[in-house]
């Protein structure tokens, strides 16, 4: 089926007249999208017309409209509500099968890239954006941006498997076994201390961020942070991480801290073949600090 959504006129070629300006090549992905779905959803609710068990066509009871908000504007649906057959029970009498089909009325990529601007920049700003460039069809505040964010990070955080005291679950034999593995990955791990501007007293109004850096030999590196009096599953993380990197049984790791406890203690049992070394900024602190003693 071909359809005719949008037509463009242009006088003569100059800079301003090149190509597409934004508000039309945003108007072009609002009118494709809504022809788009519009087929989608028709073909959805023909497939579920008909009771899948006896064939018979399902009776109409009443529509609704749901609404749902994406990349390319906001749809708004129109959503039949049918009585389920009498050939079989039902926990309810009637269905809505456009509304079963999408639950969520914000679509995932919507959902990506506030939760990606929004930890590069302010919710504020990632609104603004996002609104200039995107056709959304209705304006996006900066609490959306922050409300959507963080239920992208609690399903993350839900997503992430439970914490383990050891990570290494293979012995030396079956690890020589294993194809030779990439070069190493490098890991930078330091910890600092982020204190409220209210701070009252030196018990209260601060906490400890421990963040980290994983460099692989042949790809881009990663980035990664938690802190530490909150998080769970800081080891679980950070061997999510290097999961993520392609980290093999036998693949040999380098740890680079500050040399503090906490921090030391979390790479362990991550990785056989792991090292863990002082880096060199924080050697050189200690040598500083020790130089300086005997000076004096």
């Amino acid at each position: 089926m071909i359809s005719d959504v949008f037509t463009l006129e242009r006088e003569a070629l100059a800079p301003d007249s090149l190509g597409l300006h934004l508000d039309e090549a945003q108007d072009i992905l609002a009118a494709v999208q809504e022809k788009m779905v519009g087929e989608q959803v028709q073909v959805a609710l023909g497939k579920a017309a008909t009771c899948p068990a006896c064939e018979a066509a399902h009776r109409h009871k009443d529509a609704r409209q749901i609404v749902v908000r994406t990349l390319f504007g906001v749809l708004r649906l129109a959503s039949p509500r049918w009585w389920h057959c009498s050939c079989s029970t039902h926990e309810a009498a009637t269905f809505s099968p456009l509304a079963e089909l999408l639950p969520e009325r914000t679509t995932p990529e919507l959902l990506y890239l506030e939760a990606k601007f929004a930890g590069l920049v302010s919710y504020q700003t990632s609104a603004k954006l996002l609104a200039e460039v995107l056709p959304l069809g209705r304006p996006l505040h900066a609490t959306a941006v922050r409300l959507h964010a963080q239920a992208v990070a609690q399903r993350l955080e839900d997503e992430l498997g439970e914490e383990q005291f050891s990570f290494i679950d293979t012995c030396q034999a079956e690890r020589e076994e294993l194809p030779r593995p990439d070069l190493p990955i490098v890991v930078g791990l330091d910890g600092g201390y982020v204190h409220s501007a209210a701070q009252r007293s030196r018990a209260n109004g601060w906490f400890e961020v421990i963040a980290g850096k994983a460099i692989p030999a042949t790809a881009r590196a990663s980035c990664f942070g938690y802190v530490q009096t909150y998080d769970t599953k800081p080891k679980r993380r950070l061997f999510e991480v290097l999961q993520a990197h392609g980290m093999t049984a036998n693949q040999q790791v380098t740890f680079l801290t500050d040399g503090g406890e906490d921090i030391r203690d979390l790479p362990l049992y991550l990785n056989a073949q792991a090292e863990h070394l002082l880096d060199w900024f924080h050697l050189t602190m200690r040598i500083t600090v020790m130089a300086n003693i005997a000076g004096s």
